[in-house]
C-alpha cells in the first residue's frame, strides 16, 4: 500500500498565521501595542556566523540565502529606519521591502508571505519568510503598522527564518488549505506539469511523501548521525544579521 501522500510543513495563510506561529515553543505573532526591545547579546555562539545590516544605508542588503529545487537564491531587504523613543542608542523600523533573487534556477522561488514573530519575553524578533516554488511574487513589504514599537539596540541582531511551502497545497471550497488532524496540511505531488521533488519521491507509478526529518528520530544505522540525502531542504533555514547605525 502506498504511503498516504501528505506534506509536513505549514503554509501561511492570513487567517491561519496566528495559530500556526503560536504553536512554536518560544515564539508568537507580534500583537498590537506590544513593545519589543532587541538588545545586544554578547558571546552568543548562534550568532558567531552572521552578516551585518547598516540601517543608515537604504540599499537592498542580503539577509539570507537558500537552495531548494537545485535553485540558489538570495533574499534581500531594503530597510527604512526611524528614531526610537528609547534614545539615540536605539532605532525603530518604518518599512521593510523584501525581494528574492533567483540564480541558475530550475523552478523559480518566490515569497508567499512574511510575518513578524517575537519571543514570549518580547526581547527577540524573527522575520518568518515563507517561500514557494512557482510563486508569482518575488517581493513583499512590511509597513509601519506591522513594525510598530520594535526597538533595535545598536549592535543587536536581526533573526530571519525561512520556511519552504509545498508547491501544490490542497485547497478546500472556501479557498483555504486542508488541515490534517496533526496540524499539517494535505498537498499534491504535482499539477501534471511540474513535480514537487522537495516533498515527494516518484518512481514510475510510486509516489510517496518524504519524511520530515526535523521531527523524526533517525535510525541508528545512519553513518556518524549524517542526515539522509534527498530530503526536503529545511536546513540552513535561518540567519543572523548584526544591526549597526
Amino acid at each position: 500500500m502506498f504511503k498516504k501522500v501528505i506534506c509536513s510543513v505549514l503554509i501561511t495563510v492570513s487567517l491561519l498565521t496566528p495559530k500556526l506561529s503560536e504553536a512554536q515553543n518560544n515564539e508568537s505573532v507580534m500583537g498590537k501595542g506590544q513593545k519589543v526591545v532587541i538588545s545586544k547579546i554578547k558571546n552568543d555562539p548562534v550568532q558567531e556566523y552572521s552578516s551585518t545590516i547598516d540601517l543608515t544605508d537604504n540599499r537592498k542588503q542580503l539577509i539570507m540565502a537558500g537552495q531548494n529545487y537545485q535553485t540558489n537564491y538570495g533574499i534581500y531587504a531594503k530597510i527604512d529606519m526611524a528614531k526610537s523613543s528609547m534614545g539615540e542608542g536605539y532605532k525603530t523600523l518604518k518599512n521593510v521591502e523584501f525581494e528574492i533573487v533567483n540564480y541558475k534556477p530550475t523552478y523559480f522561488i518566490g515569497i508567499d508571505s512574511i510575518i513578524v514573530s517575537t519571543t514570549k519575553a518580547l526581547d527577540g524578533l524573527t522575520f518568518k519568510i515563507y517561500t514557494r516554488a512557482l510563486s508569482d511574487k518575488t517581493t513583499f513589504s512590511l509597513s509601519e503598522n506591522e513594525l510598530k514599537n520594535i526597538h533595535f539596540e545598536n549592535g543587536s541582531y536581526l533573526h530571519s527564518g525561512r520556511i519552504l511551502n509545498p508547491m501544490f497545497p490542497k485547497i478546500n471550497e472556501s479557498g483555504f488549505p486542508v488541515l490534517l488532524n496533526d496540524g499539517r496540511i494535505a498537498c499534491k505531488p504535482d499539477n501534471g506539469k511540474a513535480f514537487d521533488f522537495e516533498f515527494f519521491y516518484k518512481d514510475g507509478q510510486l509516489v510517496v511523501s518524504k519524511e520530515n526529518y526535523d521531527i523524526i528520530k533517525l535510525s541508528e544505522e545512519t553513518y556518524l548521525n549524517e542526515m539522509p540525502s534527498g530530503l526536503p531542504g529545511f536546513r540552513c533555514k535561518q540567519s543572523f544579521n548584526k544591526i549597526v547605525f
